[in-house]
Parts: C-alpha cells; sequence; structure tokens
C-alpha cells in the first residue's frame, strides 16, 4: 500500500502476507509486495535449534508481523514467531508445580539441559554436588517438577524427582 506521496506506507505493528525470496544465515529475505523485508533468525521460530530452510522455503508464503521500518538503512524488520503462541507462556500456564517427563539433550560442568517440551530446553542444576544431578547422559530420561518460569529471561526453575539413565 503507498499512501498520496506515493511511499510504501508499513507500519510497524501490521500484519502482511509475504513470500519468501531468500534463505541466508543472518535471516529470511521476504516480499511484502511494496517493500523487502527480513526475518532475523530469532524471529523465525521461538525454537533455538531451528534452522530456518527446516521450516520455509523460497516461494513460500508467509504472514508477518512488521517490527520495524527503518527503509532508508535497510529492510523492513519481520517476525513470524510473533504470530505463533509462545510456547514457554503455555508451559508456565499449564505445568508449573506439575512433574513432566524430559530427555536431557546437554551436559555441562553446572548441570545438564533437558527438554521439557518440543524445542524448550531448562537447566537442571547440579546446585555443587554430583548427588543433586546423577551422572546423566544426552539422551536420558529424567522427571523434572517445573518450579518456576521467568518470561522476561526466558528461563525456567527445574528440580529433579527422578532419573532413568539408559542401560548400555
Amino acid at each position: 500500500m503507498s499512501n498520496a506521496n506515493g511511499r510504501v506506507d508499513v507500519q510497524a505493528g501490521d500484519v502482511r502476507k509475504g513470500i519468501v525470496t531468500g534463505l541466508r544465515d543472518f535471516g529470511v529475505f521476504v516480499d511484502l509486495g511494496e517493500v523487502e523485508g527480513i526475518i532475523d533468525l530469532l524471529e523465525v521460530s521461538w525454537r533455538r535449534d531451528v534452522d530456518a530452510s527446516q521450516l520455509l522455503c523460497v516461494g513460500q508464503e508467509v504472514f508477518v508481523l512488521v517490527l520495524g521500518t527503518e527503509t532508508s538503512h535497510g529492510p523492513v524488520r519481520l517476525s513470524l514467531r510473533a504470530l505463533v503462541p509462545d510456547p514457554l507462556v503455555q508451559i508456565a500456564r499449564e505445568m508449573m508445580g506439575t512433574t513432566v517427563s524430559a530427555r536431557v539433550s546437554q551436559t555441562t560442568p553446572i548441570g545438564v539441559f533437558v527438554e521439557v517440551s518440543d524445542g524448550i530446553h531448562g537447566l537442571l542444576l547440579s546446585q555443587g554436588s554430583k548427588e543433586a544431578v546423577p551422572s546423566l547422559r544426552v539422551g536420558d530420561r529424567v522427571d523434572v517438577q517445573v518450579d518456576g518460569v521467568n518470561l522476561q529471561k526466558r528461563q525456567m526453575s527445574l528440580s529433579l524427582v527422578n532419573a532413568h539413565p539408559r542401560e548400555d
């Protein structure tokens, strides 16, 4: 859409339909018809471990939220993830205080990361003792309690209920 001066009338907060024109390691280019926009990789999905090419392809039609319109310094900034529910909010609403089965996705010196929901990981701290987090390996199943969720920091507080190490 253009205004009376012939300038593109795209505003932050608009939801627009566009076509994916390019996939790069830093983002996804989208043709909105009257202007081109870019979706930063962090705005493609709530999942941090997903490659944009796993979700999108050139020529695909998408609906995006316009985040910013600084067109003189580059393309319009867009978001795909802003139009889908935040899974961490769902965890806060539905899983707070409950015990859930999770899979160990990474081990670190301070604890283990576990996948609580599809693509949503939380850190199970060792709390200074190997007994707090037994010798777990990637792929092991654990039962954890969701003790808290901080939406601003995008973090979950978890506590170990039961561990199910794999047998070799």
